[in-house]
């Protein structure tokens, strides 16, 4: 695996399709960026099972956009991912065979083994070995990964099948949500994640390593800065002041708290609900924000493999 100039990343996730173009460089993390972009495409709003039209839409306009993009460059290595939506629902092929079509490449659907591997991987670039042990959680639109790793490697690794966007179709009841609902969704948690817990028994957590756009929404929320090449660090008191005020608000009262953009205001609520839980079951000293998850992931694998 080597590029020798360029390389692009296309990772298709449930609700967000990202592109990262990087080059190699000689500073810390071993790449420069070239373009970022991303397209809120939400293949899972209408159920994971089958992939709405409107959402295949979405996901076309969001390739179409890339390939733009990426016919602005020459020498160009691409690598395209696909996750939970794309792994499950039953008319994935109409997207893979789109992007095969516009960009000349079928895409990987890697398991949730793979998914939690690749952004163990990219966080492995920026979280500092002093901070361990600590837990990666990404939470996706279709799955959530948990990584708990410490400066020799990874602990324990899980990807399960709560996705942001699952629990709120799960759960959700009302505007805003009920306390039962609250409720359902920290026991379904509890229940879920039985054997991360019995693995957690054993270790003291300093960092809760968020590495997903909802926690980038904690991030803008309470500092004004998205992470970019470095952890933001977010202090307990903090989250939990900002969590008790979004968790109990309406979809307009989100609306007005600064660093929610427009279309996080319907699943953060859940999200933030699924942060605040995992932090009172696991205790860690500190929430760390992550700039970095699956694509950084491959990047460093290529890097890796040149070496």
């Amino acid at each position: 695996m080597i590029f020798e100039d360029k390389l692009a990343i296309i990772d298709m996730g449930t609700n967000t399709f990202h592109l990262l173009l990087v080059e190699k460089s000689n500073c810390k993390i071993g790449f420069k960026e070239i373009h970022r972009d991303r397209h809120y495409v939400l293949l899972a709003d209408g159920g994971l099972g089958t992939i709405s039209d409107i959402a295949i839409h979405r996901a076309k306009l969001a390739v179409d956009s890339f390939k733009t993009v990426l016919s602005l460059y020459d020498n160009i290595k691409l690598v395209i991912v696909g996750t939970e939506a794309l792994r499950v629902a039953s008319n994935g092929d109409i997207i893979n065979s789109y992007v095969e079509k516009q960009l000349g490449i079928l895409p990987m659907i890697i398991s949730g083994a793979r998914e939690a591997e690749l952004i163990y991987k990219g966080n492995n670039l920026v979280v500092q070995s002093k901070l361990s042990p600590y837990l990666i959680m990404d939470i996706g639109g279709g799955s959530t990964e948990f990584i708990l790793a410490d400066e020799a490697g990874i602990i324990f690794s899980e990807s399960y099948p709560l996705g942001v966007t699952k629990m709120y179709n799960s759960f959700n009841d009302n505007d805003p949500i009920s306390l039962e609902a609250v409720i359902n969704i920290e026991c379904h948690l509890e229940q879920v994640l039985l054997k991360l817990t019995e693995t957690m028994k054993d270790y003291n957590l300093r960092m809760l390593v968020g590495a997903s756009g909802s926690f980038e929404v904690l991030s803008e929320a309470l500092t004004g800065n998205l992470p970019h090449k470095e952890i933001v660090n977010i202090t307990l008191s903090d989250f939990a002041r900002l969590s008790t005020k979004v968790i109990s608000s309406t979809l307009d009262e989100r609306r007005e708290i600064k660093g929610i953009p427009e279309n996080r205001l319907k699943l953060i609520q859940v999200a933030f609900i699924m942060m605040r839980k995992i932090i009172d079951m696991y205790t860690p000293e500190l929430i760390g924000v992550s700039p970095f998850a699956i694509k950084e992931g491959l990047i460093s694998e290529y890097l890796t493999s040149q070496v």
